[in-house]
């Protein structure tokens, strides 16, 4: 099955790179797609110059919609997500993730960030998963795409309809992974804004989850 590796990025120059060449060297990955989400720096050209296909927005249209750019940008059978902002992320950690897709064991897997053995352990066992590495079958997230606009709350619905519609998931721990924080990125007062309006996003998917609205 083909996977198509999708990054969706916003002023991401400095950061994108290292995880661009990590999913070049995953035996898994065919193609690799970076969604421009209205970048008003060097981002596409970077992941130009590094032979990535580049989807560009005029605008920032939310973490959501790039996503879902980014899926219909390919024939891909299987979707691997990640964000660009990550240290230490390996192409055994991608391949990891989109084995137990390709071998049907799972319709989708998300990937545990570092937080140490034992929290790396408790959290899927305490409350839903929102990292932004993990695969999944196409035709499952296109069945999604009319809820892109939730922005940051896209993995919050994607858990919810797996869980709903009783789709195999697995949990896969990313040893030594970690992701630049916001405050280190933007600086300390614009890093708290934009981590408040991720917070503020998930918790609006949330509701609209516990709502049972439609998915």
């Amino acid at each position: 099955m083909k996977v198509a590796a999708i990054i969706p990025t916003l002023n991401e120059e400095k950061n994108i790179a290292s995880v661009i060449a990590s999913l070049q060297h995953s035996q898994c990955i065919d193609e690799i797609i970076v969604v421009d989400d209205g970048s008003s720096d060097g981002t596409a050209a970077v992941a130009e110059s590094l032979r990535a296909i580049v989807v560009r927005h005029d605008r920032n249209r939310g973490k959501g919609i790039a996503m879902a750019s980014g899926a219909h940008a390919t024939e891909a059978e299987i979707l691997f997500f990640a964000d660009a902002d990550l240290m230490h992320f390996s192409p055994s950690h991608a391949d990891a993730l989109i084995e137990p897709v390709q071998n049907g064991t799972a319709g989708m897997a998300i990937g545990l960030r570092d937080r140490g053995r034992f929290l790396t352990w408790l959290l899927p066992h305490i409350a839903p998963v929102l990292g932004g590495e993990r695969a999944i079958r196409r035709d499952i997230f296109l069945k999604l795409s009319g809820k892109a606009s939730v922005d940051f709350g896209i993995e919050t619905v994607m858990n919810a309809y797996c869980r709903k519609h009783h789709i195999p998931v697995k949990y896969i721990a990313m040893h030594g992974v970690k992701q630049i924080i916001k405050e280190r990125k933007y600086g300390i007062w614009k890093g708290f804004l934009a981590r408040m309006r991720m917070v503020f996003q998930i918790l609006r998917a949330e509701i609209e989850v516990l709502l049972n609205r439609k998915l």
